[in-house]
C-alpha cells in the first residue's frame, strides 16, 4: 500500500512553496533595482529619501544630466535642510554652470552646518576670486588652513583641499606680484600635502615663483621636481623650455616646447610658447606658422587671438596680423587696445581710412591715451598729405 500524506504536513509544503514563491519574486523585482546604480538609488527614496536623492543626484551628475541632478539635490534637502555634504554638492554642480552667486550661498549654509568641512572653504575661495573679491579669498583659504585636524569625517580629503586652498592662495599672490609670500605659502602647502595629493601644479608655480625673482637654479630645481612627479604635464614642459630659453640652452628648451605640443597637440598653450621662442630666435615663418596654428584653435578666445595677432604682426605677416586684430576687436569691441591695435596694423597695411575710424573707436572708450593720439595725429598728416579727407575735414 501506498504511504498516504499526513494533511499537517501537506500544508506545511504549500505553505513552504508560496514562501518560496514570494520571496522568490521579492528577490527577482530588488535585482532589477540593483541592475544599475540609478535605478537602486531610485528604489531607495521611500526608504530613506534624503540620502536616496543625494546619491541619485551624484549619479546623475556623473552622467551629465545636471537639472536632474539639481532637481535630486533640492529634493534631498528638503527633507533635510541642513545636509553640510548635499548644499556643497549643489553649489559644486552651480558653481561648474557659473551660478556663481548661488553657489556661494550654498557653500557658506554648507560650513554653517559643518565649519570643518575644507572642499566648502576651497570652492569658495575659488567663486570669491572669479568675481575679483580677492581679498575675501585670501582670508577664505587662510581660514581653511587653519582649520584643527581632530574630529574630522575624512583626513585625507581634508588635507587634500586644505593643500588646494594653500596651492590658490599662492597662485593669488603671485599673480599679485608678491612671490616671497607666495613661495612661504606654497612650502606651507608642500609640508601639509597627504601621499594621494597629486604636487606637479604646485611644484611648478613654485618654479614659477622662483623665476620671477630671477633665482634660476631654485626655479629649474621645482620645474624638474614637477616632471619628476608627472612626466606628462604640459605647463611644467613649456616654463622649464623657457628657463632653459634664458639660460641659453636652446637646443634642449626647443625640445621641451615640442614635446608640450606632442603631448596634446589640441592644447594652444604649446604653439603660443613654441611661437614666441621662434620669434625670440628670428625664424620668423616658423613663428608665424605657430601664432596662426594657435588663433585658428583658439579662435573663441580673446586672449590667443589678440596674443596671436602681435606675434603675426613682430614676424611681419601683416595681413594675417589685421585678420587676428580684426577678430580681437570684433570679440570686445570696448577694450581699447584692441581698437588701437586694430587701426595701427590697418594703418601700416594702407587702409587709412579704417585705421582712422578704429583709432576714433578706441578714443571713445579711452580718450586719454596718449599712444592712440600719437598715431592718430602721424595718420591724419599723412592723409592729408595725400590729399585724403579725414573725419575732422
Amino acid at each position: 500500500m501506498a504511504e498516504r500524506t499526513h494533511p499537517s504536513r501537506h500544508a506545511l509544503l504549500c505553505c513552504c512553496s508560496a514562501l518560496l514563491l514570494l520571496y522568490g519574486g521579492k528577490t527577482l523585482l530588488r535585482n532589477q533595482d540593483w541592475h544599475s546604480e540609478e535605478a537602486l538609488y531610485r528604489s531607495g527614496i521611500a526608504v530613506n529619501p534624503p540620502k536616496a536623492w543625494g546619491n541619485l543626484g551624484n549619479v546623475l551628475k556623473s552622467q551629465g544630466k545636471m537639472a536632474e541632478a539639481e532637481k535630486a539635490y533640492r529634493n534631498a534637502l528638503q527633507y533635510r535642510s541642513n545636509m553640510a555634504d548635499m548644499l556643497y554638492n549643489l553649489g559644486l554642480l552651480l558653481q561648474e554652470r557659473e551660478q556663481l552667486s548661488q553657489a556661494l550661498q550654498l557653500y557658506t549654509l554648507a560650513l554653517t552646518s559643518r565649519p570643518t568641512l575644507a572642499s566648502a572653504y576651497l570652492n569658495m575661495g575659488i567663486v570669491l576670486m572669479k568675481q575679483g573679491r580677492l581679498d575675501e579669498a585670501k582670508r577664505t583659504f587662510l581660514t581653511c588652513a587653519d582649520i584643527p585636524e581632530e574630529n574630522l569625517r575624512d583626513p585625507h580629503a581634508h588635507r587634500s583641499s586644505v593643500t588646494s586652498c594653500l596651492y590658490n592662495l599662492g597662485k593669488l599672490l603671485h599673480e599679485q606680484g608678491h612671490q616671497e609670500e607666495a613661495i612661504a605659502v606654497y612650502k606651507d602647502a608642500v609640508l601639509k600635502m597627504p601621499s594621494q595629493f597629486r604636487p606637479q601644479s604646485l611644484y611648478n608655480m613654485m618654479g614659477e615663483a622662483y623665476l620671477r625673482l630671477n633665482r634660476l637654479q631654485e626655479a629649474e630645481c621645482w620645474y624638474q621636481e614637477s616632471l619628476r612627479a608627472k612626466p606628462t604635464h604640459i605647463p611644467a614642459h613649456l616654463t622649464y623650455g623657457m628657463l632653459l630659453a634664458i639660460t641659453g640652452r636652446k637646443v634642449e628648451a626647443e625640445q621641451f616646447f615640442r614635446k608640450a605640443i606632442d603631448l596634446d597637440p589640441s592644447k594652444v598653450s604649446g604653439y603660443m610658447h613654441y611661437g614666441q621662442f621662434l620669434l625670440d630666435e628670428s625664424r620668423l615663418a616658423e613663428a608665424a606658422e605657430m601664432a596662426e596654428r594657435a588663433a585658428q584653435m583658439g579662435s573663441d578666445q580673446f586672449d590667443v587671438v589678440f596674443n596671436s595677432a602681435h606675434m603675426l604682426r613682430q614676424a611681419g605677416f601683416n595681413s594675417a596680423a589685421e585678420k587676428y586684430y580684426e577678430l580681437a576687436a570684433s570679440q570686445r569691441p570696448s577694450y581699447a587696445a584692441a581698437l588701437m591695435n586694430l587701426g595701427a596694423i590697418l594703418h601700416l597695411n594702407g587702409k587709412l581710412h579704417q585705421a582712422e575710424a578704429s583709432y576714433l573707436q578706441a578714443m571713445q572708450h579711452k580718450p586719454d591715451d596718449v599712444i592712440t593720439q600719437s598715431n592718430l595725429r602721424k595718420l591724419r598728416k599723412i592723409m592729408e598729405k595725400q590729399g585724403l579727407k579725414t573725419a575732422r575735414s
